[in-house]
């Protein structure tokens, strides 16, 4: 595992987000970001000696892609040992190689080589390696350094004071007023008795990230926090728990038993947030675990942004979903990571639910739960039920450890766009079946998938072929931003908490100056 130490936390000068490099985002306030430093704790210098030119890994962390980030700039300081010319390159989670400008290093002299994302063609939030290109007789690598825009914190209307429980987090909300505003839950584990009901519009509710956790206690299909109505939302920097995979079992044939000796509890579907008709919500940097149902459910609503969120266990027999839209219009999935789970996303069934999935990463690992699981689990990552109406599914990585998946891609009677996605171990990539038309994939890569693509539809199907009337939808979605907090006046955000911002593996051991 690769562990991060913080080591100084700067100000960028000048605009750090998307939006103000044409990349589809609204432009934010320069002020709403500050950017922090960290490199590997324990990373040890390397020698490189190519054979003219040659690419060398540096820097290989199964980890490093499992906690989306907003990354910024990456450097790597290196030393000519002779003359020498280098080149920093980086590997994205889609296995795409990202390439910095060529240095030329003079004997003994040690130089910065560096890649400032914000000029690539767009974010990366999730990277699998580092690498440098190197010609000449020998180029010592000192270290590696990554820089990450993060985000000014508002100040808080209400914060949660009192019991660690859901009746202080209810209790500050309702302190809000009609007009709204934020609302932040310090670190602690809260147990989660009552649903927590957003009451008004224009809110925020932000915590310390994975110290932050809402547990919850109940199997039933209802939300720990739901909003229904509800116009400008944000939901940020959480730790959503169900019960313990260990007193799991819902994957066995007694679907409705927490464990054998529950058989004739009501369900076992529980449930993270719910989300019904509302309109511009955006659910970010948050984490989602071990829900039987689903980490989010959306019942209708538009204009809905989930981004740079870690959803992982959440799954039991027949259900077991990250992500369930249902009849909405405008959703968005973008940046997030996904591992076990059923599906990672699904839309619902005769919802005519819509959604974009995108540069998200879905892997499972048949190592991660009891064998007789997988029977269900093995089932496709991104998936569309039949009576729904479009996916655009794009830039995408798929992939089943230590087995095959079913399929990478399911769609069961729906139009769609399938492109440029990344599939691994799936008997089936894309699997195409029911009343699905005018479906188009292109540019999709397959390894190990024993059939690529597959249709049973009874519609027209067409396969590695782009559309005529294809224009790349704009990414991010503009509320994939910083600076965005409903309710937060014209007060200035200036507290930064950098390390409760990423949500994932990583961020666990990322400490920053001064926190």
């Amino acid at each position: 595992m690769m562990r991060f130490e913080a080591c100084l936390v700067l100000v960028f000068v000048g605009a750090l987000l998307w939006g103000s490099v044409g990349c589809g985002a609204e432009a934010a306030e320069t002020d709403t970001a500050e950017g922090v430093v960290f490199k590997p704790a324990e990373f040890v210098p390397v020698k490189l000696i190519p054979r003219g030119t040659q690419g060398f890994n540096v820097l290989i962390s199964d980890d490093l892609e499992r906690t989306p980030r907003d990354y910024v700039k990456v450097v790597a300081r290196v030393k000519g040992i002779s003359k020498c010319r280098a080149q920093l390159a980086l590997l994205d989670f889609l296995n795409r190689e990202h390439r910095g400008e060529i240095v030329d290093i003079a004997a003994d002299q040690v130089a910065d080589i560096a890649i400032d994302i914000t000029k690539l063609e767009r974010p990366l939030a999730m990277l699998r390696a580092v690498r440098v290109y190197a010609e000449g007789k020998r180029l010592d690598v000192l270290g590696v350094e990554f820089h990450c825009a993060v985000e000014k914190l508002p100040k808080p209307d209400v914060t949660v004071e009192g019991s660690l429980d859901d009746t202080s987090i209810q209790a500050a909300l309702n302190e809000l007023g009609e007009e709204g505003g934020v609302v932040y839950i310090p670190a602690g584990e809260y147990v989660i008795n009552n649903q927590v009901t957003v009451p008004c519009n224009n809110v925020t509710i932000y915590g310390d990230g994975a110290d932050t956790i809402l547990q919850g206690i109940w199997f039933e299909t209802k939300g720990m926090i739901v909003a229904e109505n509800r116009e400008d939302v944000r939901i940020s920097r959480l730790h959503f728990r169900s019960l313990p995979l260990e007193e799991f079992r819902g994957y066995n044939n007694e679907q409705h038993a927490a464990k054998p000796e529950d058989v004739g509890r009501p369900t076992v579907t529980s449930l993270a947030v719910r989300l019904t008709n509302c309109t511009r919500v955006r659910v970010d940097h948050v984490e989602f675990e071990r829900f039987g149902y689903s980490g989010i459910l959306l019942r209708g609503g538009t204009e809905i942004c989930i981004d740079h969120c870690f959803f992982h266990e959440n799954f039991r027999y027949g259900l077991g979903y990250g992500i369930v839209p249902c009849a909405t219009t405008e959703c968005y999935v973008e940046d997030n990571n996904f591992e076990n789970h059923r599906h990672g996303v699904a839309g619902g069934r005769n919802t005519m639910a819509s959604y974009i999935c995108r540069f998200s990463r879905f892997v499972k690992d048949t190592k991660a739960v009891p064998e007789e699981g997988w029977k269900q689990v093995t089932s496709h990552e991104i998936d569309v039920h039949s009576g729904c109406g479009w996916l655009y599914a794009h830039d995408n990585f798929v992939e089943m450890k230590n087995g095959m998946m079913s399929s990478g891609a399911c769609l069961r009677g729906n139009q769609g766009w399938v492109y440029r996605n990344v599939f691994v171990n799936c008997n089936i990539g894309i699997y195409v079946v029911g009343a699905c038309d005018d479906v188009w994939t292109w540019d999709n890569e397959f390894t190990d998938c024993p059939n690529e693509q597959l249709s049973k539809a009874t519609g027209t199907i067409n396969f590695d072929t782009k559309p005529d009337n294809f224009a790349e939808i704009p990414y991010p979605h503009s509320l994939n931003r910083m600076g965005w907090w409903p309710g937060s006046g014209e007060e200035a955000a200036d507290t930064v908490k950098a390390a409760t911002q990423f949500a994932g593996p990583e961020s666990r051991v990322l400490r920053c100056a001064g926190e």
